[in-house]
């Protein structure tokens, strides 16, 4: 959570209540009583976002924000506020100096009715890569009322008009530090960074220092031997710095092993000894097609954290089965993925 969602929008977010107008004139009072806006806010003019018919334009957004949600997802997160004017002034003094004063800030509302959220969110969603992490919130600032032109009679036969009430609000992009920097705007492949109250182009050093920051899962299997008679033990590990998201793996090995006419392993042998995170689809083979397959596919909310190892399954040692003196090898092979991440793996048996 950002410093700026920490001190003004934190209740909201850990009540699950959605931003009222008091939380933005909270933020507002501060920001015009001293407060600095530093790295985490810019407030934006909603023309810039605007067509010829006063409508959101999705190009605009992609081009005119995808800078600053670059910027504050490189950097430490922050706030992209648009219905909010900052008004920059400028005092001589009696140097003959031109001095920079404080910004002010204050509302420029936009009709709430003409905001496609949806159209917004997915403008918003493709403007910058990787994906980045961020909310939306419209808040209802104020309140205009409209007097229509057309008149009509009420029951008394008075001549009357029709009111019509606009609410008008701002809209509040809460963007996350990113889990996978550099983060690149899509319309002019560059990549930016906050510096002081700006967003401007990253230097090339810094942008090669924050691949080297990037976050992502690396799925790893590991295979133990231990007991008495001996079993495998195969272990699913994540050595990423980020956690797996909808992981799936595939395992094939051939030739297929029997004892007698069963097979070694079979799904009932591998939901007794999995971790139950799975979905298993098993494939056992037959005489024409000489292996067996087993899908496993993490059961929707389960992840593989970082630097934690599950049990995939276990299974007796395949070399105690073979003939002695036998040349013959057991091959597993396993395909790996998960979002972010695909591998490939092979073991022997013997």
């Amino acid at each position: 959570m950002s410093k700026i969602k920490e001190l003004f929008f934190r209740d909201a977010f850990t009540e699950n209540r959605l931003v009222s107008r008091s939380d933005v004139w909270k933020l507002l009072d501060y920001l015009n009583h001293g407060g600095d806006e530093g790295t985490q806010f810019d407030a934006k003019d909603m023309g810039k976002i605007l067509n010829n018919d006063q409508l959101i334009s999705l190009d605009k957004v992609k081009f005119e924000l995808g800078k600053h949600l670059s910027a504050f997802a490189n950097t430490s997160g922050g706030l992209l506020a648009l219905g909010i004017k900052e008004d920059k002034g400028d005092k001589e003094s009696e140097e003959g100096k031109v001095v920079r004063v404080h910004s002010k800030f204050s509302l420029n509302c936009y009709e709430i009715e003409k905001i496609n959220i949806q159209h917004l969110m997915r403008a918003l969603s493709s403007a910058v890569e990787p994906k980045i992490d961020f909310s939306v919130e419209v808040v209802v600032m104020e309140e205009e009322r409209v007097e229509s032109e057309d008149e009509f009679r009420d029951e008394f036969g008075e001549e009357s008009t029709v009111s019509t009430v606009i609410d008008k609000g701002v809209i509040l992009i809460f963007v996350e530090q990113g889990l996978n920097p550099p983060h690149q705007v899509v319309r002019n492949r560059s990549y930016y960074f906050r510096h002081g109250e700006s967003s401007v182009p990253a230097p090339h050093s810094l942008v090669s220092a924050l691949f080297s920051y990037r976050k992502e899962p690396n799925l790893h299997l590991n295979l133990i031997k231990y007991g008495r008679p001996s079993h495998y033990r195969i272990l699913i590990s994540n050595k990423g710095r980020a956690p797996a998201l909808h992981s799936h793996i595939i395992l094939n090995i051939y030739p297929r092993i029997m004892i007698e006419d069963r097979p070694l392993i079979n799904q009932l042998q591998i939901k007794n000894t999995t971790d139950g995170m799975w979905s298993i689809k098993c494939f056992l083979g037959n005489a024409k097609n000489n292996f067996m397959k087993f899908r496993f596919r993490a059961l929707p909310g389960e992840i593989v954290l970082p630097e934690v190892n599950e049990v995939l399954f276990d299974f007796p040692d395949m070399g105690d089965l073979l003939l002695p003196g036998s040349k013959n090898k057991i091959k597993m092979t396993a395909d790996l993925y998960c979002e972010g991440f695909a591998g490939h793996q092979e073991f022997e048996f013997f």
